[in-house]
Protein backbone atom coordinates (compact mmCIF):
# COMPACT_ATOMS: atom_id res chain seq x y z
CA UNK A 1 0.00 0.00 0.00
CA UNK A 2 1.13 3.53 -0.63
CA UNK A 3 2.15 5.74 2.28
CA UNK A 4 0.90 9.24 2.90
CA UNK A 5 1.26 12.07 5.33
CA UNK A 6 -1.78 12.00 7.64
CA UNK A 7 -2.06 15.76 8.10
CA UNK A 8 -5.32 15.74 6.21
CA UNK A 9 -7.07 14.19 9.26
CA UNK A 10 -7.50 17.63 10.73
CA UNK A 11 -6.14 19.95 8.08
CA UNK A 12 -8.76 22.70 8.61
CA UNK A 13 -7.98 22.88 12.32
CA UNK A 14 -4.22 22.71 11.86
CA UNK A 15 -4.34 25.26 9.09
CA UNK A 16 -6.32 27.64 11.26
CA UNK A 17 -3.85 27.18 14.10
CA UNK A 18 -0.94 27.97 11.80
CA UNK A 19 -2.71 31.08 10.52
CA UNK A 20 -3.47 32.23 14.04
CA UNK A 21 0.12 31.59 15.02
CA UNK A 22 1.13 34.32 12.58
CA UNK A 23 -1.27 36.86 14.06
CA UNK A 24 -1.57 36.11 17.79
CA UNK A 25 0.83 38.18 19.85
CA UNK A 26 1.38 40.89 17.25
CA UNK A 27 -0.96 43.15 19.20
CA UNK A 28 -0.28 43.42 22.90
CA UNK A 29 -2.84 44.71 25.41
CA UNK A 30 -2.52 48.38 26.12
CA UNK A 31 -0.58 49.02 29.31
CA UNK A 32 -1.89 52.49 30.08
CA UNK A 33 -3.75 51.51 33.24
CA UNK A 34 -2.22 53.40 36.16
CA UNK A 35 -0.83 52.17 39.44
CA UNK A 36 -2.92 53.25 42.42
CA UNK A 37 -1.14 55.52 44.90
CA UNK A 38 -0.22 53.56 48.01
CA UNK A 39 -0.49 54.68 51.57
CA UNK A 40 2.05 52.53 53.41
CA UNK A 41 0.79 53.51 56.87
CA UNK A 42 -1.34 50.87 58.55
CA UNK A 43 -2.10 50.28 62.20
CA UNK A 44 -1.42 46.57 61.88
CA UNK A 45 1.86 47.02 60.04
CA UNK A 46 0.52 45.80 56.72
CA UNK A 47 -0.80 47.28 53.52
CA UNK A 48 -3.21 45.30 51.34
CA UNK A 49 -3.50 46.32 47.70
CA UNK A 50 -5.81 44.76 45.10
CA UNK A 51 -5.69 47.45 42.39
CA UNK A 52 -2.46 46.37 40.66
CA UNK A 53 -2.68 46.67 36.89
CA UNK A 54 -2.96 43.27 35.18
CA UNK A 55 -2.92 42.64 31.45
CA UNK A 56 -4.44 39.31 30.40
CA UNK A 57 -4.90 37.57 27.07
CA UNK A 58 -4.92 34.12 25.42
CA UNK A 59 -2.50 32.73 22.89
CA UNK A 60 -1.56 29.47 21.21
CA UNK A 61 0.96 27.42 23.20
CA UNK A 62 3.89 25.55 21.76
CA UNK A 63 3.19 21.85 21.05
CA UNK A 64 3.62 19.68 24.14
CA UNK A 65 4.68 16.13 24.87
CA UNK A 66 1.87 13.56 24.95
CA UNK A 67 3.91 10.34 24.66
CA UNK A 68 4.31 7.89 27.53
CA UNK A 69 1.70 9.59 29.73
CA UNK A 70 -0.87 7.99 32.02
CA UNK A 71 -3.70 8.04 29.48
CA UNK A 72 -4.59 8.91 25.90
CA UNK A 73 -7.43 10.90 24.40
CA UNK A 74 -9.60 10.05 21.38
CA UNK A 75 -12.61 11.76 19.83
CA UNK A 76 -14.03 15.01 18.49
CA UNK A 77 -16.69 17.60 19.31
CA UNK A 78 -17.75 21.14 18.48
CA UNK A 79 -17.46 23.55 21.38
CA UNK A 80 -19.58 26.69 20.89
CA UNK A 81 -17.01 28.82 22.71
CA UNK A 82 -13.76 27.13 21.67
CA UNK A 83 -14.52 25.71 18.22
CA UNK A 84 -13.71 22.26 16.86
CA UNK A 85 -11.58 19.87 18.92
CA UNK A 86 -10.16 16.56 17.67
CA UNK A 87 -7.84 14.01 19.26
CA UNK A 88 -6.34 10.79 17.91
CA UNK A 89 -4.17 7.99 19.29
CA UNK A 90 -0.93 6.63 17.86
CA UNK A 91 0.37 3.35 19.34
CA UNK A 92 2.54 0.34 18.70
CA UNK A 93 1.14 -3.14 19.24
CA UNK A 94 3.62 -5.87 20.14
CA UNK A 95 3.92 -9.63 20.25
CA UNK A 96 2.71 -11.35 23.40
CA UNK A 97 5.11 -14.25 22.78
CA UNK A 98 8.05 -15.09 20.56
CA UNK A 99 8.25 -17.34 17.51
CA UNK A 100 4.52 -17.07 16.89
CA UNK A 101 3.21 -19.97 14.80
CA UNK A 102 6.47 -21.87 14.74
CA UNK A 103 5.86 -25.48 13.69
CA UNK A 104 2.18 -24.96 12.78
CA UNK A 105 1.35 -26.47 9.41
CA UNK A 106 -2.46 -26.34 9.58
CA UNK A 107 -4.37 -24.00 7.33
CA UNK A 108 -5.50 -20.97 9.32
CA UNK A 109 -8.57 -18.81 8.69
CA UNK A 110 -9.32 -15.42 10.24
CA UNK A 111 -12.65 -15.08 12.04
CA UNK A 112 -12.17 -11.44 13.04
CA UNK A 113 -9.63 -8.84 14.12
CA UNK A 114 -10.56 -6.46 16.95
CA UNK A 115 -8.76 -3.43 18.34
CA UNK A 116 -9.81 -2.93 21.96
CA UNK A 117 -8.95 0.23 23.90
CA UNK A 118 -9.76 0.20 27.63
CA UNK A 119 -11.39 3.24 29.17
CA UNK A 120 -9.65 5.09 31.95
CA UNK A 121 -11.08 3.72 35.19
CA UNK A 122 -11.30 7.10 36.93
CA UNK A 123 -12.78 9.36 34.25
CA UNK A 124 -14.34 8.23 30.97
CA UNK A 125 -13.75 11.45 29.07
CA UNK A 126 -14.95 14.95 28.28
CA UNK A 127 -18.26 15.76 26.66
CA UNK A 128 -21.00 13.29 25.78
CA UNK A 129 -21.28 9.61 24.87
CA UNK A 130 -23.16 9.96 21.61
CA UNK A 131 -22.60 7.38 18.84
CA UNK A 132 -19.60 8.16 16.67
CA UNK A 133 -17.38 6.57 14.04
CA UNK A 134 -13.66 5.94 13.95
CA UNK A 135 -10.91 5.52 11.40
CA UNK A 136 -7.86 3.29 11.84
CA UNK A 137 -4.71 3.42 9.72
CA UNK A 138 -1.50 1.45 9.70
CA UNK A 139 1.72 3.36 10.28
CA UNK A 140 4.36 3.53 7.60
CA UNK A 141 6.68 5.43 9.93
CA UNK A 142 8.90 3.86 12.58
CA UNK A 143 8.24 5.03 16.13
CA UNK A 144 11.24 5.44 18.41
CA UNK A 145 11.28 4.73 22.13
CA UNK A 146 13.90 7.44 22.67
CA UNK A 147 11.70 10.19 21.19
CA UNK A 148 9.31 12.41 23.12
CA UNK A 149 6.37 12.76 20.74
CA UNK A 150 4.29 15.93 20.87
CA UNK A 151 0.62 16.51 20.18
CA UNK A 152 1.33 17.92 16.70
CA UNK A 153 3.44 15.02 15.37
CA UNK A 154 1.21 13.60 12.63
CA UNK A 155 2.79 10.34 11.38
CA UNK A 156 2.83 8.91 7.86
CA UNK A 157 0.39 6.05 7.27
CA UNK A 158 -0.75 3.60 4.65
CA UNK A 159 -3.79 4.74 2.71
CA UNK A 160 -6.38 2.13 3.59
CA UNK A 161 -8.85 2.68 6.43
CA UNK A 162 -8.67 -0.61 8.35
CA UNK A 163 -12.10 -0.39 10.00
CA UNK A 164 -14.19 -3.35 8.82
CA UNK A 165 -17.13 -2.74 6.51
CA UNK A 166 -19.79 -1.59 7.02
CA UNK A 167 -18.22 1.30 8.91
CA UNK A 168 -21.06 2.09 11.28
CA UNK A 169 -21.15 4.09 14.48
CA UNK A 170 -20.15 2.89 17.95
CA UNK A 171 -21.80 4.07 21.15
CA UNK A 172 -19.11 4.27 23.87
CA UNK A 173 -20.04 2.33 27.01
CA UNK A 174 -17.41 3.20 29.66
CA UNK A 175 -19.56 1.89 32.50
CA UNK A 176 -20.41 -1.50 31.00
CA UNK A 177 -18.15 -4.54 31.13
CA UNK A 178 -18.31 -6.57 27.92
CA UNK A 179 -18.47 -10.36 28.09
CA UNK A 180 -16.17 -11.99 25.53
CA UNK A 181 -15.84 -15.77 25.51
CA UNK A 182 -17.60 -15.92 28.88
CA UNK A 183 -15.11 -13.54 30.51
CA UNK A 184 -15.99 -10.14 31.99
CA UNK A 185 -13.58 -7.53 30.66
CA UNK A 186 -12.68 -3.97 31.50
CA UNK A 187 -15.05 -1.43 29.90
CA UNK A 188 -13.54 -0.75 26.52
CA UNK A 189 -13.96 0.60 23.04
CA UNK A 190 -13.98 -2.28 20.53
CA UNK A 191 -13.29 -1.50 16.86
CA UNK A 192 -13.55 -4.35 14.39
CA UNK A 193 -10.82 -4.22 11.75
CA UNK A 194 -10.71 -5.77 8.29
CA UNK A 195 -10.38 -9.54 7.93
CA UNK A 196 -7.89 -8.85 5.15
CA UNK A 197 -5.40 -7.56 7.71
CA UNK A 198 -6.16 -10.58 9.92
CA UNK A 199 -5.41 -12.93 7.01
CA UNK A 200 -2.17 -11.06 6.34
CA UNK A 201 -1.09 -11.57 9.96
CA UNK A 202 -1.96 -15.27 9.80
CA UNK A 203 0.15 -15.59 6.65
CA UNK A 204 3.14 -14.54 8.79
CA UNK A 205 2.61 -17.44 11.28
CA UNK A 206 5.94 -19.17 11.68
CA UNK A 207 7.75 -16.57 9.55
CA UNK A 208 10.65 -14.28 10.42
CA UNK A 209 8.33 -11.28 11.05
CA UNK A 210 6.85 -12.96 14.15
CA UNK A 211 10.02 -14.27 15.77
CA UNK A 212 10.44 -11.34 18.18
CA UNK A 213 9.31 -7.76 18.70
CA UNK A 214 12.27 -6.25 16.89
CA UNK A 215 11.36 -8.11 13.72
CA UNK A 216 7.63 -7.56 14.23
CA UNK A 217 7.92 -3.78 14.61
CA UNK A 218 9.92 -3.61 11.42
CA UNK A 219 7.00 -5.31 9.68
CA UNK A 220 4.03 -3.85 11.60
CA UNK A 221 4.96 -0.38 12.86
CA UNK A 222 1.75 0.47 14.68
CA UNK A 223 -1.70 1.99 14.33
CA UNK A 224 -3.30 5.44 14.27
CA UNK A 225 -6.88 5.69 15.58
CA UNK A 226 -8.76 8.83 14.60
CA UNK A 227 -12.29 10.12 15.18
CA UNK A 228 -14.73 10.04 12.30
CA UNK A 229 -16.63 13.01 10.97
CA UNK A 230 -16.62 16.20 13.00
CA UNK A 231 -20.16 16.85 14.37
CA UNK A 232 -21.79 19.94 12.96
CA UNK A 233 -23.75 20.82 16.09
CA UNK A 234 -22.41 21.62 19.58
CA UNK A 235 -22.82 19.54 22.73
CA UNK A 236 -22.65 16.22 20.84
CA UNK A 237 -19.95 13.55 20.98
CA UNK A 238 -16.82 14.32 22.98
CA UNK A 239 -13.37 13.01 23.84
CA UNK A 240 -12.76 9.59 25.39
CA UNK A 241 -10.04 8.94 27.98
CA UNK A 242 -8.24 5.66 27.35
CA UNK A 243 -5.87 3.52 29.41
CA UNK A 244 -3.54 1.97 26.86
CA UNK A 245 -1.56 0.28 29.62
CA UNK A 246 -4.55 -1.87 30.57
CA UNK A 247 -4.22 -5.56 29.71
CA UNK A 248 -7.43 -5.13 27.71
CA UNK A 249 -5.88 -2.55 25.36
CA UNK A 250 -4.68 -4.71 22.48
CA UNK A 251 -5.20 -6.02 18.98
CA UNK A 252 -6.79 -9.48 19.08
CA UNK A 253 -6.78 -11.90 16.16
CA UNK A 254 -9.53 -14.54 16.31
CA UNK A 255 -8.92 -17.52 14.01
CA UNK A 256 -9.54 -21.22 13.36
CA UNK A 257 -7.42 -24.03 12.01
CA UNK A 258 -8.40 -27.15 10.10
CA UNK A 259 -8.13 -29.46 13.12
CA UNK A 260 -9.79 -27.36 15.83
CA UNK A 261 -13.42 -26.29 15.37
CA UNK A 262 -13.26 -23.77 18.23
CA UNK A 263 -12.10 -20.21 17.70
CA UNK A 264 -8.54 -19.53 18.82
CA UNK A 265 -7.07 -16.12 19.54
CA UNK A 266 -3.74 -14.34 19.70
CA UNK A 267 -3.19 -10.93 21.35
CA UNK A 268 -0.89 -8.15 20.22
CA UNK A 269 -0.80 -5.98 23.37
CA UNK A 270 -0.19 -2.29 23.82
CA UNK A 271 2.05 -2.15 26.88
CA UNK A 272 4.65 -0.11 28.71
CA UNK A 273 7.22 -0.91 26.02
CA UNK A 274 4.96 0.49 23.29
CA UNK A 275 5.39 3.98 21.96
CA UNK A 276 2.02 5.68 22.39
CA UNK A 277 0.91 9.29 22.19
CA UNK A 278 -2.07 11.58 21.59
CA UNK A 279 -2.59 13.86 18.60
CA UNK A 280 -4.66 16.99 19.10
CA UNK A 281 -5.98 19.60 16.72
CA UNK A 282 -8.11 22.73 17.15
CA UNK A 283 -10.08 25.04 14.90
CA UNK A 284 -10.84 28.00 17.12
CA UNK A 285 -12.30 29.92 14.20
CA UNK A 286 -15.16 27.38 14.14
CA UNK A 287 -16.46 28.68 17.49
CA UNK A 288 -20.12 29.65 17.31
CA UNK A 289 -19.64 32.47 19.82
CA UNK A 290 -17.49 35.41 18.67
CA UNK A 291 -15.41 35.87 21.83
CA UNK A 292 -12.42 33.62 21.19
CA UNK A 293 -11.92 34.29 17.46
CA UNK A 294 -12.06 38.02 18.20
CA UNK A 295 -9.58 37.73 21.08
CA UNK A 296 -7.10 35.84 18.91
CA UNK A 297 -7.15 38.80 16.53
CA UNK A 298 -7.22 41.52 19.21
CA UNK A 299 -5.54 40.47 22.44
CA UNK A 300 -6.78 43.55 24.33
CA UNK A 301 -10.16 41.79 24.57
CA UNK A 302 -8.57 39.53 27.18
CA UNK A 303 -9.15 42.33 29.67
CA UNK A 304 -12.81 41.25 29.68
CA UNK A 305 -12.36 37.48 29.47
CA UNK A 306 -9.76 35.02 28.26
CA UNK A 307 -9.56 31.32 27.49
CA UNK A 308 -7.55 28.25 28.55
CA UNK A 309 -7.76 24.84 26.88
CA UNK A 310 -5.95 21.58 27.67
CA UNK A 311 -4.31 19.25 25.11
CA UNK A 312 -2.21 22.32 24.23
CA UNK A 313 -5.14 24.22 22.79
CA UNK A 314 -4.77 27.62 24.51
CA UNK A 315 -2.70 29.18 27.26
CA UNK A 316 -3.12 32.42 29.17
CA UNK A 317 -0.67 35.29 29.48
CA UNK A 318 -0.52 37.70 32.41
CA UNK A 319 1.64 40.79 32.69
CA UNK A 320 2.00 43.32 35.51
CA UNK A 321 3.42 46.45 33.84
CA UNK A 322 3.78 48.64 36.94
CA UNK A 323 4.97 46.05 39.44
CA UNK A 324 8.41 47.60 39.90
CA UNK A 325 6.86 50.86 41.09
CA UNK A 326 6.12 49.28 44.48
CA UNK A 327 9.70 49.28 45.84
CA UNK A 328 9.94 53.02 45.19
CA UNK A 329 6.57 53.73 46.85
CA UNK A 330 7.69 52.80 50.32
CA UNK A 331 6.83 49.10 50.46
CA UNK A 332 8.97 46.17 49.43
CA UNK A 333 8.50 43.16 51.70
CA UNK A 334 5.63 40.91 50.63
CA UNK A 335 3.76 38.85 53.16
CA UNK A 336 1.55 37.36 50.44
CA UNK A 337 0.78 37.77 46.75
CA UNK A 338 -2.38 36.01 45.60
CA UNK A 339 -3.93 35.90 42.15
CA UNK A 340 -7.72 35.54 42.28
CA UNK A 341 -9.13 34.43 38.92
CA UNK A 342 -12.91 33.92 38.71
CA UNK A 343 -14.74 32.13 35.92
CA UNK A 344 -16.33 34.53 33.46
CA UNK A 345 -19.74 32.86 33.75
CA UNK A 346 -21.46 29.50 33.77
CA UNK A 347 -20.46 26.42 31.78
CA UNK A 348 -22.10 23.40 30.19
CA UNK A 349 -22.10 20.58 32.79
CA UNK A 350 -20.14 18.20 30.55
CA UNK A 351 -17.48 20.83 29.85
CA UNK A 352 -16.02 21.12 33.33
CA UNK A 353 -13.23 23.62 34.02
CA UNK A 354 -9.76 22.24 34.84
CA UNK A 355 -9.35 21.06 38.41
CA UNK A 356 -6.14 23.08 38.68
CA UNK A 357 -4.23 25.82 36.89
CA UNK A 358 -0.46 26.00 36.68
CA UNK A 359 1.52 29.23 36.37
CA UNK A 360 4.99 29.50 34.86
CA UNK A 361 7.38 32.42 35.07
CA UNK A 362 9.55 33.55 32.19
CA UNK A 363 13.24 34.27 32.05
CA UNK A 364 14.74 37.21 30.18
CA UNK A 365 14.57 35.27 26.89
CA UNK A 366 10.93 34.31 27.38
CA UNK A 367 11.56 30.67 28.29
CA UNK A 368 8.88 29.29 30.63
CA UNK A 369 10.17 28.00 33.96
CA UNK A 370 8.65 26.65 37.17
CA UNK A 371 7.59 29.12 39.80
CA UNK A 372 9.41 29.03 43.12
CA UNK A 373 7.29 26.83 45.37
CA UNK A 374 5.75 24.91 42.47
CA UNK A 375 8.19 22.16 41.68
CA UNK A 376 8.01 18.37 41.54
CA UNK A 377 6.64 17.10 44.86
CA UNK A 378 5.94 20.61 46.14
CA UNK A 379 3.02 22.91 45.49
CA UNK A 380 2.88 26.05 47.58
CA UNK A 381 1.17 27.93 44.74
CA UNK A 382 -2.17 26.12 44.83
CA UNK A 383 -4.24 26.96 41.79
CA UNK A 384 -7.07 24.51 42.54
CA UNK A 385 -10.58 25.16 41.33
CA UNK A 386 -12.95 26.35 44.05
CA UNK A 387 -16.34 25.19 42.78
CA UNK A 388 -18.24 26.90 45.60
CA UNK A 389 -16.88 30.32 44.65
CA UNK A 390 -16.28 29.65 40.96
CA UNK A 391 -12.64 30.77 41.01
CA UNK A 392 -8.98 29.84 41.16
CA UNK A 393 -6.42 31.22 43.62
CA UNK A 394 -2.68 31.08 43.03
CA UNK A 395 -0.18 32.16 45.68
CA UNK A 396 2.77 33.69 43.81
CA UNK A 397 4.52 35.34 46.75
CA UNK A 398 8.00 33.84 46.27
CA UNK A 399 8.16 34.71 42.59
CA UNK A 400 6.82 38.23 43.02
CA UNK A 401 9.17 39.01 45.91
CA UNK A 402 12.14 38.05 43.74
CA UNK A 403 10.83 40.26 40.97
CA UNK A 404 10.55 43.18 43.38
CA UNK A 405 14.08 42.49 44.59
CA UNK A 406 15.42 42.45 41.02
CA UNK A 407 16.39 38.77 41.17
CA UNK A 408 13.94 37.74 38.44
CA UNK A 409 12.67 39.73 35.45
CA UNK A 410 9.20 41.25 35.44
CA UNK A 411 8.26 39.30 32.33
CA UNK A 412 4.85 38.00 33.40
CA UNK A 413 3.29 34.59 33.84
CA UNK A 414 1.89 31.89 31.56
CA UNK A 415 -1.22 29.98 32.69
CA UNK A 416 -1.97 26.39 31.67
CA UNK A 417 -4.72 23.93 32.62
CA UNK A 418 -3.47 21.10 34.81
CA UNK A 419 -3.02 17.64 33.22
CA UNK A 420 -2.84 19.35 29.86
CA UNK A 421 -1.44 16.32 28.02
CA UNK A 422 -4.06 13.83 29.25
CA UNK A 423 -7.28 15.83 29.56
CA UNK A 424 -9.45 18.16 27.49
CA UNK A 425 -10.80 20.61 30.10
CA UNK A 426 -11.32 24.20 29.05
CA UNK A 427 -12.42 27.33 30.84
CA UNK A 428 -13.40 30.93 30.14
CA UNK A 429 -11.87 33.18 32.81
CA UNK A 430 -12.71 36.70 33.88
CA UNK A 431 -10.15 39.29 32.88
CA UNK A 432 -9.08 42.22 35.09
CA UNK A 433 -11.71 44.51 33.52
CA UNK A 434 -14.60 42.05 33.77
CA UNK A 435 -17.81 43.89 34.65
CA UNK A 436 -18.88 41.88 37.70
CA UNK A 437 -16.06 39.59 38.90
CA UNK A 438 -12.69 40.91 37.73
CA UNK A 439 -9.42 39.07 38.18
CA UNK A 440 -7.31 40.63 40.93
CA UNK A 441 -3.82 40.48 42.30
CA UNK A 442 -4.05 40.89 46.07
CA UNK A 443 -0.76 42.01 47.57
CA UNK A 444 -0.13 42.14 51.31
CA UNK A 445 3.00 44.16 52.23
CA UNK A 446 4.60 44.42 55.65
CA UNK A 447 5.62 47.93 56.73
CA UNK A 448 7.63 47.23 59.85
Amino acid sequence: MAARDLRSWARPAIGAALLLGLTVGCKKPEDDLGLEVLDPSDALGTVVVDTTTILAWSTLPDPGRTSGLTRNVLGTYLDPDFGAVSAGVVAQVRLSSGNVGAGITDELDCDSLVLSLAFDANLFGYGNLDPRSFRVFRLSEDLRTDTAYKNDHVPAVMLEDLVALPRGEITPAPFTKPFIGGDSLTPQLRIRLSKQLGEELLDKWGELELTDNTAFLQYFKGLVVLPGEQPGVPYTQGLLYLNLLSADSKLTLYYRNTTTPDTLSYSFPINASSVRYTLSSFDHQAALQPGLPALLQDSTLGQQQFYLQALYGLKGQLYFPHLLAYPTSGVRALAKAELIIPLAGTFYPSYLPPSQLFAFRKDAEGKELDLPGQTLGTNLVGGYYDAANGEYRLVVTQWMQRVLDGEMPNSGLSLYPGSSGVSANRVVLAGPAHATRPMKLRLTFTTY
